[in-house]
């Protein structure tokens, strides 16, 4: 089987490439979790009782995954399954396992040259010229004080994988790490292999991957990895925190569904990547994903309980998880929540925009902020930062000629007889938004390595510069300089 990728040329002021980022049939993901019988186990207690694995099998139940340290099990069973671990005493709640669809993205490539000299850190940072973002959040002031301290800052980005061979990127990737069921590529942003649920609905990783008979690559984590760490003079772009090093955790799998082809991350996927990068001292877990659920729904009791658990678990260890606020435009005080970055101990950000760039090179004009026309809104955020947009302008669908009020950073081209190669894209979403204040957090923990979590999302708040409606922007847009002094 081929990969059916979609991919739209067109031709544009700045001469750039529409590219597909899900690159598979449809941009909100099926849910098979739903029908197959993957359930989550949430056991009373917040570590697994010694038995569990006995009692999930005497009740019919195929155990996929396990997590020890919150007291969550994934498991494959029916109905029976369900009504019987239901009723065990050591059980709190058994729900549908979820699938976090691959995050949605305007994205646009960089086909010519646009390289500009001109304010670079250093003249092979071409593209800095229109980076924006970077300087919006003041992170050229803290540069200039770099280092901060002895210490390395470090984030874990839980995505589609990283180009670590990107040239903005090498030397800054510590650690490559797949925590995807379908793992061919380790955490480099290649599929070569899917889950096919068609054809076995019950699917386990016992039952392995297919081959796809092709080839995807996926830009987004690239990107985002980009955003927080790209090096001054290593390709053509910088990120918020050159001196940064990322690890990239690799949680999406490709699968098959009703004859399509998407790109989708299970919950337990995501567990494992968190726990895993706690237990090797990120300080930081950026996480640009998320799923939506209705509070009022028993099918998501135990995933939000297992979520909640994952997350504080992380938090009382040292890890300050940062997650984007959504990109359905939607308001999040109702019914629907969305996961993880509706979470108590969850960094929440909203997406910002500017309704007018002054330059080139391009800056963001003193009160031209407001929330991104995509951007999830409500009382759970907890901080913005420039995610990019054009609404002011045009419709979000036709926006290209506008695209310098987009995010550029790196990423990996994912079309064409040169796909794979190193590429620079511009985006826009609440994906953009969530690096940058990862950035700035991972400083944080390198100057005050005693600090909490707590600590952290506290004084980001606190140094945030406020710009608005508290339900649209929470505390205001990330002040990188504020923060650091």
């Amino acid at each position: 089987m081929k990969p059916r990728v979609r991919v739209v040329v067109l031709l544009v002021a700045l001469a750039v490439v529409l590219c597909s980022t899900a690159a598979m049939a449809a941009t909100k993901a099926p849910t098979p979790t739903q029908s197959n019988g993957r359930y989550l186990v949430v056991f009373t207690s917040d570590t697994l009782p010694s038995d569990a694995a006995k009692r999930i099998v005497n009740s019919g139940g195929k155990v996929v995954r396990a997590f020890q340290q919150i007291g969550v099990v994934s498991v494959i069973g029916d109905a029976t399954f369900v009504s019987k671990i239901a009723k065990d005493a050591k059980v709190l709640s058994v729900g549908p396992e979820h699938m976090f669809a691959a995050p949605h993205v305007q994205a646009l490539e960089v086909t010519e040259d646009a390289a500009v000299v001109e304010g670079a850190p250093l003249p092979a940072d071409n593209l800095y010229y229109y980076q924006w973002d970077i300087r919006r959040i003041g992170a050229p002031a803290v540069w200039a004080r770099l280092p901060l301290s002895a210490a390395t800052p470090r984030v874990a980005v839980l995505d589609v994988g990283v180009m670590h061979t990107h040239p903005d990127l090498v030397g800054q990737v510590d650690t490559m790490v797949a925590t995807s069921y379908c793992p061919t590529g380790g955490s480099y942003p290649v599929y070569t292999t899917y889950i096919d649920f068609d054809s076995n609905p019950n699917w386990t990783p016992s039952d392995g991957c297919s081959a796809l008979g092709g080839t995807i690559y996926q830009a987004h984590g690239t990107h985002v990895a980009g955003t927080i760490a790209a090096n001054f003079g290593g390709g053509r772009v910088v990120g918020v925190a050159p001196d940064a090093k990322v690890g990239a955790y690799k949680v999406f799998d490709v699968y098959l569904y009703e004859g399509d082809l998407y790109l989708g991350a299970f919950d337990t996927a995501i567990f494992n990547a968190i726990i895993d990068a706690t237990l090797h001292s990120y300080r930081v877990i950026s996480l640009s994903l998320g799923t939506y659920g209705l509070r009022n729904d028993k099918d998501y009791n135990a995933s939000w309980l297992a979520w909640d658990r994952v997350a504080k678990w992380a938090n009382r260890n040292g890890a300050l998880i940062v997650a984007s606020s959504g990109n359905s435009a939607v308001n999040l005080n109702g019914t629907l929540f969305h996961m993880p970055s509706d979470l108590p101990t969850v960094m929440s950000t909203s997406a910002t925009a500017s309704s007018f760039l002054l330059g080139p090179p391009y800056d963001a004009a003193p009160g031209s902020d407001y929330l991104a026309s995509y951007s999830n809104y409500g009382a759970a955020v907890d901080i913005a930062a420039p995610g990019g947009d054009c609404y002011p302008y045009v419709d979000p669908l036709y926006c290209t000629s506008y695209v310098q009020y987009w995010i550029l950073n790196a990423g990996i081209r994912e079309s064409g007889p040169t796909s794979g190669q190193a590429a620079y894209y511009f985006m826009q979403g609440t994906s953009m938004a969530t690096p940058h204040v990862s950035a700035v957090a991972a400083w944080l923990f390198a100057m005050h390595p005693d600090w909490t979590p707590g600590d952290v999302r506290s004084w980001l708040k606190t140094t945030a510069e406020v710009i608005g409606s508290r339900q649209q922007f929470g505390h205001g847009m990330v002040n990188a300089d504020a923060a650091t002094q």
